[in-house]
This record gives structure tokens, sequence and C-alpha cells, in this order.
């Protein structure tokens, strides 16, 4: 059977993602974060297991490294119970630093103030289409106007799903720009054309790298 390749088969760039992962530098101490997850994330008191995983600078790391990071942060937050926009937020200064850090730290600012200005005028559109038959209710939704009149685009992050929300799209936003540009275009293109099975490399070893990369 006869096997097209690209012109550019064997001299072709680096890959953005490649099929066995390159091997992981010996990391000091004072780069990476070390959490304690609970076995049960809503037990304080529950079985504790320590989790350490690289601190994220930017400028300078594989995209590999970026989306692995991503997957350990989720991983801090979900075993911390890191529910909040607040406790999130303040976990991230100690899981990234340098522009990274930045980066997220002005994604925040930036995603808040809109946040807060919604919360607002949905808790207004409450206000003004109650019909005031029921003065506790017209009661209540007067108090959580007057609340979330009443706050910041730092206080704003306390609310359990708004906030929360905010520091995740902060998030993906700092990583968007860390990672190279169309890197899903570039990585679809790889897999289709160049992440061809080497000779020494087993069927089913070959399949758990390509799966590892979707």
């Amino acid at each position: 059977m006869k096997i097209s390749v690209t012109k550019d088969f064997g001299t072709a760039k680096k890959p953005v993602l490649p099929l066995v992962p390159e091997t992981t530098a010996v990391i000091k101490k004072e780069d990476l974060a070390q959490v304690n997850l609970l076995s049960n994330p809503t037990d304080a008191n529950s079985t504790k297991v320590k989790f350490a995983f690289k601190i994220l600078e930017g400028g300078t790391k594989t995209a590999h490294e970026v989306i692995q990071w991503m997957q350990n942060v989720e991983r801090a937050f979900a075993g911390l119970n890191g529910n909040t926009g607040t406790l999130r937020r303040q976990m991230m200064q100690q899981l990234a630093r340098g522009s990274a850090l930045s980066g997220f730290d002005a994604s925040v600012t930036q995603l808040a103030t809109p946040t807060r200005l919604q919360t607002v005028a949905s808790a207004q559109v409450a206000v003004n289409a109650d019909d005031g038959t029921d003065i506790a209710r017209a009661n209540g939704l007067v108090a959580h106007l007057v609340a979330m009149q009443a706050l910041t685009d730092i206080t704003v992050l306390d609310l359990q799903a708004l906030g929360a929300a905010v520091v995740d799209a902060a998030i993906h936003d700092m990583v968007a720009v860390l990672l190279p540009t169309k890197i899903l275009q570039r990585v679809k293109r790889h897999l289709r054309r160049e992440a061809r099975k080497p000779i020494d490399m087993g069927i089913r070893t070959y399949l758990i790298h390509i799966i590892r990369i979707n």
C-alpha cells in the first residue's frame, strides 16, 4: 500500500504537543506549590493528601506544561473546596507568579466590573417587577438590591457562583495568552498529518499518546 507524506515530513517544526511528552527537568523546591488536599472536600476534618506541582510563571512554558498546570489547579480547587471566587483568587497568588500572575490579576479586575454591574441590574429588575402585595418579599428584594449595590470589584468575588465564574474565566484568559496562537488548529493538523507511529513504538502505546493529546 502506498503511503503519501507531506513535503516537509522529517523536517517539520517542533510540534506544539509532541507525541511523546518531553522529560520534565528537576524542579527546585521553591518552584513548587504544595497544598494539602482533603479526601472529602466538604469535610475539613477528612484525611489530607499532600499535592505538589510546579508554579506557573509564564512566558517560557511549553503548551504541555501550561495545560498540565491548569489541570493541577482544578484539582487543587476541588480538593480544598475552593467554591468562592475570593478563595480561588487567594490560592492563585500561590499557584502562579510573574507575568502569569499579573495577567490573571488584570483579567479578574476586567471581568469583575461587568459582573458586579449585571448583578446590580438583575436585583433592580426584580425590585421593579415586584407588585408589592407581599411585604416580606418586597423588603427582601430591596435588601438584596442594597447588598448588591454595596459590592465592590473585590467583594463581588464572595458570591459563590458568580465569583468562582469570574476567577475561572480569568484563568482561561491567562492560559489563552500563554498558549501558542491557533494551538487547536496546529495540534489537529499535527495529528492528521505528522503524528505517525514510530517504528519502535507499540500500537497500544501509540494509541495512549493520541488519547492523551486529545
